[in-house]
């Protein structure tokens, strides 16, 4: 008897044990990885160059342009730049009232699943805004190293979204008279069919993706209409000026990308260096530029003490933040849409969906990661309740998380948007094979 109480004893030790790395003999079906990726794109020398004879041109004439940049320093002295207040938006629609007929319950949970949100951040900051240091001022902008944004998104190995944008190199008259630079997109990639749409988890369904149920869960464009993408890219940064005074995380600026995604179309791709090539060759082409809305002023540099008597400036450090979010509308067309018709059996097949997550234990794995300038975000989620009952031994487990509840390490987050991952700048990023950009 003791015996048989040792094995059992060992077996459930082995069990729970095992849970804290992914557990193994687990379908496919019950597995989802997620990974995204954030690039800072260098300049090149022949922009760089660009940039520089104009600040040669300016340092050496007499025009009253050169007061542009007197002015920028000696806002820069006074500390002219304030921190600006980071307002949060709400993602979700608010649920709070919630009306008694069932199929305005249902809508309800229909518009919730519409929307899904996630964001990644740096984790310290990005340095080497500028590849050299100056002995002009904090707002040089000569030899910039930075030259926009690439980010990229998998989901169980298939790519899902890539993104990549430089400086829009024919404004470079509001870098010299304002500081700030313009972003404008190269190259858009979106495969709607591995969206994260319909979001199950903005209605509390814990489901692994390709679960098989009554329902169909897929993104269908006869269900779903005005499928839209949208991309916020924040710079913030720290610096000392002159004066000794210490700015701290302060918001530079801002750009937001909305793009329509064209409805039944497996695969969503802009280019802008196609649509120029076309527009060379006279032929005639639907297509338009899509616009980067919003500005961002050149990273400050800190102030380093004087080297042989002269003043200097350091490289440029900040923080880059991207928020992607994903939303569409229900087709309310009875005609093309099934679900508008049988709306109280998909009402069944939700409620029911809800209540089976609630026996749906998980296993999270949700770190970020930076190596120099590249940014990696690796979410990993296996269902281990499988497990457990081809054993017959353990029903819960204390890293099995009951519907609603999160790992205290990630925090609770809120409905249909992804929680902040926790910062591990010590590990070293997996390398991960680079879309190729159409710029």
């Amino acid at each position: 008897m003791k015996k048989i109480f040792m094995s059992l004893l060992g077996l459930l030790f082995i069990q729970t044990a095992g849970l804290a790395q992914p557990p193994r003999g687990i379908s496919p079906q019950m597995m989802e990885q997620e990974t995204w990726e954030v690039s800072i794109n260098q300049m090149d020398n022949r922009s760089r160059e660009q940039v520089n004879q104009i600040v040669a041109g300016l340092q050496l004439s007499a025009s009253p342009t050169r007061s542009v940049f007197k002015d920028i320093f000696g806002s820069m002295l006074t500390g002219g730049l304030t921190a600006a207040v980071d307002v949060v938006a709400t993602e979700i629609i608010n649920l709070a009232k919630y009306k008694k007929n069932q199929k305005e319950k249902w809508m309800q949970m229909i518009e919730r699943e519409c929307n899904y949100t996630d964001s990644l951040s740096s984790i310290k900051g990005l340095t080497d805004f500028y590849s050299e240091t100056s002995n002009i001022g904090a707002f040089d902008p000569s030899n910039i190293n930075f030259d926009g944004i690439s980010l990229r998104g998998m989901r169980d190995g298939r790519e899902v979204l890539y993104m990549s944008c430089h400086i829009d190199m024919s404004r470079l008259q509001h870098m010299f008279r304002h500081s700030k630079f313009n972003l404008v997109l190269d190259t858009l990639v979106f495969h709607p069919y591995d969206c994260h749409l319909p979001n199950l988890q903005a209605n509390g369904i814990r489901m692994m993706r390709g679960e098989k149920t009554e329902r169909d869960n897929s993104f269908s464009f006869d269900e779903r209409k005005n499928l839209c993408v949208s991309l916020e890219m924040t710079l913030t940064s720290s610096w000392v000026n002159e004066a000794v005074m210490v700015m701290d995380n302060v918001e530079l600026g801002k750009f937001k990308l909305n793009v329509n995604i064209d409805q039944n179309k497996p695969v969503f791709i802009y280019s802008r260096k196609q649509i120029e090539q076309n527009r060379s060759l006279g032929l005639q082409s639907d297509t338009t530029f899509i616009q980067i809305e919003g500005d961002c002023f050149v990273v400050p540099r800190s102030f380093m003490p004087s080297f042989g008597g002269q003043r200097t400036w350091g490289t440029g450090e900040y923080n880059v933040k991207v928020k992607m979010r994903e939303t569409c509308q229900f087709n309310t067309d009875e005609e093309r849409n099934k679900k508008m018709k049988q709306w109280y059996k998909d009402y069944k097949q939700l409620r029911k969906m809800q209540k089976k997550g609630s026996l749906l234990g998980e296993y999270f794995r949700n770190v970020c990661k930076q190596n120099g300038n590249t940014i990696v975000k690796e979410m990993l989620k296996k269902g281990i309740t499988t497990t457990m009952q081809e054993t017959g031994v353990l029903q819960t487990a204390t890293t099995a998380m009951p519907s609603g509840a999160m790992p205290a390490s990630m925090g609770a987050g809120s409905p249909g948007t992804a929680a902040a991952p926790q910062a591990t700048p010590q590990t070293t990023p997996q390398a991960i094979p680079q879309a190729t950009e159409m710029r």
